[in-house]
């Protein structure tokens, strides 16, 4: 069972947080990352002030290249080409894990994690003590922590909020446009719109007004036990 693990890291635990240095005052987040066994070669937004990046100097860091793709008013995508693959990154890897999210700050990174199973975190866990590398678990759960009866979601419609979520839609500014996330779907951009705003609005319901929820929920419980 596919196992989702939280945790941080300390600014210096990713090599990428050397540019914190060049300018503490921006954001990074990480593409989406699904290991290929290839060399690696991250792409990551810098959230901010980004025309530092072109002036920040490669000497001191394990990158071969370091390349600004484009640039939005809220950022630009970068390009890291690494000269050395170890660290938390090769880890990853090795575990066959998938980064479903990650950002950092001066204040340190946040990673979310998704692994094959419960002994990938366990090897996980020793290939990080063995590189005395630090981190901080904040949560661990399973892909079905939150089923779909718990907010009356169809099948469909937690695809598409799950594929959305995990490719970036929702991100400022965003990893995939909606036509994009329609073709990863296999379905048309006005059913893709459809299925994301009816989702979100059954989540929102349930977030946002819980005790109505729950009492239908009991209540529709206690019908059918009668």
């Amino acid at each position: 069972m596919n196992v989702v693990v939280e945790f941080r890291l300390p600014t210096n635990g990713f090599a990428l947080g050397e540019l914190f240095v060049h300018c503490p005052n921006v954001r990074i987040e990480l593409e989406r990352i699904v290991p290929t066994g290839e060399e690696t070669m991250p792409f990551f937004w810098v959230i901010g002030d980004a025309t530092f990046v072109t002036d920040v100097p490669i000497e001191g860091l394990p990158i071969d290249s370091l390349d600004v793709l484009s640039e939005t008013e809220h950022g630009a995508l970068c390009q890291a080409v690494w000269s050395n693959n170890g660290g938390i990154y090769e880890i990853l890897t090795e575990q066959e894990a998938t980064v479903l999210y990650a950002e950092g700050n001066r204040g340190g990174w946040l990673f979310r994690v998704r692994f094959p199973d419960h002994e990938a975190t366990k090897q996980f866990s020793e290939a990080c003590e063995e590189a005395s590398i630090s981190y901080e678990v904040r949560r661990i759960y399973p892909v079905s922590a939150l089923p779909m009866e718990r907010y009356d979601l169809t099948e469909e419609q937690r695809e598409a909020l799950v594929t959305a979520f995990e490719s970036g839609y929702f991100r400022v500014p965003r990893g995939i446009s909606l036509s994009e996330l329609a073709e990863t779907l296999d379905i048309s951009p006005q059913a893709a719109s459809g299925r994301l705003r009816r989702g979100l609005d059954r989540m929102l319901d349930s977030a946002l007004f819980p005790q109505a929820n729950q009492r239908n929920y009991l209540r529709g419980n206690k019908d059918v036990n009668q």
